[in-house]
C-alpha cells in the first residue's frame, strides 16, 4: 500500500493530474519508492473508486480533456492514520547478498563483475541522493516550493524530515560501496591463493 500513500501525499499539496502527479513522483518519491506509470494510473483508479481521491474533468487543448485528482476527506483521514502507524521493519530480501553467498560456484571474473555492478549502482545512487539534498536544502525542488508556499509554519520540519532520509539513504549506499569493495579484495585474494596452488575456499556446506 505504499505507492497508494505516496499519491495521497503528493495530491496533499495540491489537485494535479495523473501526468503531473506521474513527474512530481519521479522527481520526489521514486527516489525511496520505486514505481513504474503503468502501476501509478491504475492506482489512481482503484483510489477513486475507494472514495480517497475525487476527479474533474479539463479541457486540455482544443479537443482533449485531462482528469485533475483531489484529496477528498476520507483520502487525508487515510493518509493521516498511516503517517501515524509505526511501519513494521522488513524482512531481509536482497537478490545480490543472496547471490554473492554463492559466488564459490562462480568464475573470479564473474565474481568480481558483481561486485563492481553492486558497487557502481550504489555511487551512482549516492551521488544521485546527494545532489537531491542539495536541492531539498536549498528548497529548490518544484514540488517543495509548492509544499513550503501551503505550509509555511512547517517548512522547517518539511526540509529537515526529508534531509534526513536521504542522509540516511547516502550512508547507506556509502556501506554498500565498501562492501562491494571488500568483496573485490576478497576475490582478488581468493583468486591469488588460487594461482599460487594454495587450497581453494572450502564451498559451503549444503543445508537442505
Amino acid at each position: 500500500m505504499s505507492l497508494r500513500h505516496a499519491l495521497l501525499a503528493l495530491l496533499e499539496a495540491e489537485p494535479m493530474s495523473g501526468y503531473s502527479l506521474a513527474r512530481f513522483f519521479e522527481q520526489s518519491v521514486a527516489y525511496v519508492w520505486h514505481a513504474p506509470h503503468s502501476q501509478i494510473y491504475p492506482e489512481l483508479r482503484r483510489m477513486h473508486e475507494a472514495g480517497l481521491i475525487s476527479g474533474r474533468s479539463e479541457a486540455r487543448g482544443t479537443h482533449a480533456t485531462k482528469t485533475i485528482y483531489t484529496l477528498t476527506k476520507e483520502g487525508r483521514a487515510e493518509l493521516a492514520r498511516w503517517v501515524e502507524e509505526v511501519t513494521p521493519s522488513q524482512r531481509e530480501r536482497d537478490a545480490g547478498y543472496l547471490k554473492a553467498s554463492y559466488l564459490e560456484y562462480a568464475s573470479f571474473a564473474s565474481a568480481r563483475k558483481q561486485f563492481e555492478a553492486h558497487r557502481a549502482h550504489h555511487e551512482e545512487q549516492r551521488r544521485r541522493w546527494e545532489a537531491h539534498v542539495r536541492n531539498l536544502e536549498n528548497r529548490d525542488t518544484d514540488l517543495l516550493r509548492i509544499r513550503l508556499a501551503q505550509n509555511a509554519e512547517l517548512a522547517d520540519a518539511v526540509v529537515a524530515y526529508k534531509v534526513h532520509v536521504y542522509h540516511g539513504l547516502i550512508d547507506r549506499a556509502k556501506h554498500e560501496v565498501r562492501w562491494a569493495t571488500a568483496g573485490l579484495k576478497l576475490v582478488d585474494e581468493l583468486e591469488a591463493g588460487f594461482r599460487a596452488g594454495k587450497k581453494a575456499a572450502p564451498r559451503k556446506r549444503r543445508t537442505g
